[in-house]
């Protein structure tokens, strides 16, 4: 899995597709596309990587905060990363609120869930994020 920090809020699909080359050793035949879980709107929704058929799937997730973007990139399974500013009022549960994001942004939800209603195998990790931040990152190890 590559993490990849990044100064902007502005990440273009170019800057996407390089990032899943550096994975996965090519870009060729790769684009990114969104596709809504709900409505199946191209305009918003979970990015989704397209490889040529034969390759390897890869999979990819960002979040935006604060002026900063997170990006992971993984050939191990959905994925899906959460990134939130931290405040002066910022309090102990915005760590699990960032997991539990980071969760139903990996199944493809979103927050039109309550994360506590899905039972899903997973793993979440805490991610050493720059200061003034918190992020962690969630891949599926089972189906979703």
């Amino acid at each position: 899995m590559r993490i990849t920090w990044l100064p902007s809020e502005d990440v273009p699909a170019a800057t996407l597709v390089r990032l899943v080359g550096e994975l996965t050793g090519s870009t060729d035949g790769v684009s990114i596309v969104r596709a809504c879980r709900g409505c199946g709107s191209d305009r918003h929704g979970k990015p989704q990587v397209v490889v040529p058929p034969g390759s390897p799937g890869v999979h990819l997730s960002l979040s935006r905060s604060g002026g900063r973007t997170v990006v992971a990139v993984t050939d191990a399974g959905p994925v899906g990363v959460d990134l939130e500013r931290l405040h002066a009022d910022t309090s102990d549960d915005l760590v699990a609120w960032v997991r539990a994001e980071s969760l139903v942004k990996a199944t493809g939800h979103g927050l039109t869930i309550d994360p506590t209603t899905l039972d899903v195998p997973h793993r979440t990790l805490d991610l050493d994020a720059p200061d003034g931040f918190v992020a962690a990152v969630t891949v599926l190890t089972g189906p979703a």
